[in-house]
């Protein structure tokens, strides 16, 4: 069995798994800085929001052997805020797409 076709297909999955993307509109504008920091703004503060809103409730009962014996419905703050930034941005009408190689920025 010949190594060289396997390691070009590890080099080629491994360059893959290292590509960059950004968030482009259709017409080929590139997302700036304020656009994002706006939507990482509004998306932090969303989030927080729903956080806040949802330590409201009841406090859940404990269990002796466990720490808890419910668990959030709710997703982690961190996945929900890039949620809400990702949905923002589209909002904004951008797409999250892969950087070309050798495209000139």
């Amino acid at each position: 069995m010949k190594l060289e076709p396997i390691l070009s297909c590890v080099l080629l999955a491994l360059l893959g798994a290292c590509a960059s993307a950004e968030w482009v509109k259709a017409g080929g504008e590139i997302a700036d800085e304020p656009v994002l920091a706006q939507c990482s703004q509004q998306a932090w503060t969303r989030a927080r929001s729903a956080q806040m809103s949802n330590t409201a409730s009841p406090p859940v009962p404990e269990d002796a052997s466990r720490r808890s014996t419910a668990t959030s419905s709710f997703p982690q703050p961190d996945m929900q805020e890039q949620t809400l930034f990702n949905l923002c941005m589209k909002e904004q009408g951008y797409d999250y797409v892969p950087i070309q190689p050798g495209a000139s920025r």
